[in-house]
């Protein structure tokens, strides 16, 4: 179990250290109503991560059913996914730099993300959750390790369970702060009124 928890927990922290997902929490949180907004994104996030999950389990599944060398097929596409990440980064350091009007257009776009409703929150953060193909891979190989390790169903719900808890850290830690700071202790009037 420790190795695939080790593996669960690596990808997990590969998938949360995700900019977008952070600069979108931070939008959504500092909107007209941060509060139901914030617990929309989350439960959106959620249910995105917990869908791309259940597919990757489902394929973990099958795929280890039907094939023996499952360490030799979760190496070469880790190392694809590392192949592609160095090309990707490569690209992006020969990229031009951007003029400011560009600048201009993103502050924009975000101003824009601001005024959203709880519903355009959700349906943002479920494909947020279920991920880009960064996400949706790590999802995949965390779930082929669950199912690679044969543990049963409480060590694979435990392990899924940690995997949608850490890969997800960077948007219900910002909402829980929100959530808890919008609560706020009760008003004098109704303490006075209680007592």
């Amino acid at each position: 179990m420790a190795h695939a928890g080790f593996h669960v927990l690596f990808y997990a922290l590969a998938a949360a250290a995700s900019p977008l997902v952070l600069t979108a929490t931070f939008v959504v949180i500092r909107s007209d109503r941060p509060r139901t907004n914030g617990v929309a994104f989350l439960s959106g996030f959620l249910l995105g991560t917990v869908i791309a999950c259940g597919l990757g389990l489902v394929v973990g599944e099958a795929t280890v059913q039907k094939l023996d060398a499952h360490d030799t097929i979760e190496a070469v596409v880790t190392l694809l996914l590392g192949a592609a990440l160095v090309f990707v980064g490569l690209r992006a350091r020969k990229a031009p730099v951007r003029p400011e009007s560009e600048g201009g257009r993103a502050a924009a776009i975000l101003a824009g993300l601001s005024r959203v409703g709880p519903a355009a929150s959700f349906s943002m953060a479920g494909l947020l959750g279920f991920g880009g193909p960064k996400r949706l891979v790590l999802t995949f190989l965390a779930m082929a390790s669950v199912s690679e390790a044969a543990l049963g169903d409480v060590g694979a719900v435990s392990l899924v369970a940690i995997y949608i808890g850490v890969a997800t850290i960077l948007v219900w830690v910002p909402v829980g702060i929100v959530v808890i700071a919008e609560s706020g202790p009760p008003s004098s009037s109704r303490a006075a009124s209680r007592g």
